[in-house]
């Protein structure tokens, strides 16, 4: 092959790289849950306003779970995704299998709020109150949820061998379970459709039940499963199960990236982000208590991405907190 014909290749080769590079610079993947779920409509809403802003075609991909596209963001086939703090801090340090170190955030989006949940008939308030009851502390189809029932427990004074444990697949097949009588305790995100079911199926309702006790602290939930912490909720028309203030464990949803991602690019999705979410507010319930101001919430359990870094600085987002816990987290 003589040195022209040679050259005439890698140039080639250049511009085809090229095109691909800025064909991928216009479209973005956003993965998600699937279909049905929470992160699916939201990721839906999200991709609709980022697509709307950027002029940049955004496309949502359903999986069955993010431990099945945690991995395809860190080497780049996904440019973002809708994760818990839970699930990418238990990626970063490798239950999903290899370390996923090129995980970076972009934007906290909004808190979920969950709970063990008995039957009120039951007669009890307190998770310290399960000793010797049928609780369900593995979900074979949610890693994060059986390692945070776990850890509910423990927060309430009590460890796994102190009940009888169960296992069902998910949080539908528990609350099934739980209405049908044959446990006493399940894992719920507060306030979802399936509690609203339980609510009006089972006579005298259901009741979450607090985390109390001297670990019960937010900084005992954090050491515990890095990304949780406390919420205290109140009774509210919302929320009719909710009859007094009850303690419940928390954990934030972040939109995700790798930080392959250009510093340019990640400034204007969180721009764009910024700039939608008073109408996503308005638009989709579960945002109710997303907010402008805790978009750079130091709840995360991966660093932040450059660019994001850079638009929360210019509007004095960032703060030391941040600073902090970002440089705990790249080492």
């Amino acid at each position: 092959m003589n040195w022209r014909r040679y050259a005439g290749l890698i140039l080639a080769a250049l511009i085809a790289l090229g095109a691909t590079s800025a064909q991928a610079a216009d479209r973005f993947t956003l993965g998600t849950n699937p279909q049905g779920t929470i992160y699916y409509t939201i990721g839906g809403a999200i991709a609709a306003a980022l697509q709307d802003k950027l002029g940049k075609n955004v496309t949502v991909q359903p999986y069955t779970g993010s431990s099945v596209y945690l991995p395809l963001i860190a080497v780049g086939e996904v440019s973002m995704g809708l994760n818990s703090s839970l699930d990418l801090g238990e990626a970063r340090t490798g239950d999903f299998g290899k370390e996923a170190r090129n995980l970076r955030v972009l934007a906290r989006l909004w808190p979920l709020n969950v709970a063990l949940v008995a039957r009120r008939d039951l007669g009890i308030s307190k998770i310290s109150e399960l000793k010797g009851k049928r609780v369900v502390t593995q979900l074979s189809a949610l890693k994060a949820m059986s390692r945070l029932s776990k850890t509910m427990l423990n927060l309430g004074g009590l460890d796994v061998k102190d009940v009888k444990a169960v296992t069902v697949a998910g949080l539908g097949p528990g609350m099934q379970q739980l209405t049908e009588h044959n446990l006493d305790a399940t894992l719920i995100a507060v306030g979802i459709p399936l509690t609203k079911q339980a609510q009006a199926s089972i006579p005298g309702g259901i009741r979450y039940l607090s985390i109390t006790g001297k670990g019960a602290t937010t900084e005992k939930a954090e050491a515990a499963f890095p990304g949780t912490y406390l919420t205290t909720i109140k009774p509210t028309p919302r929320l009719p199960e909710v009859t007094e203030p009850v303690t419940v464990a928390s954990f934030d949803v972040f939109l995700t990236a790798t930080p392959n991602m250009s510093d340019t690019d990640a400034t204007a999705i969180v721009e764009a982000l910024y700039d939608s979410l008073p109408q996503l507010k308005k638009s989709y319930p579960p945002l109710a208590r997303a907010s402008q101001a805790k978009l750079s919430a130091p709840s995360n359990t991966v660093p932040y991405h450059p660019g994001a870094v850079a638009f929360f600085k210019k509007k004095n987002m960032w703060s030391k907190a941040n600073a902090a816990r970002d440089a705990g987290l790249m080492h």
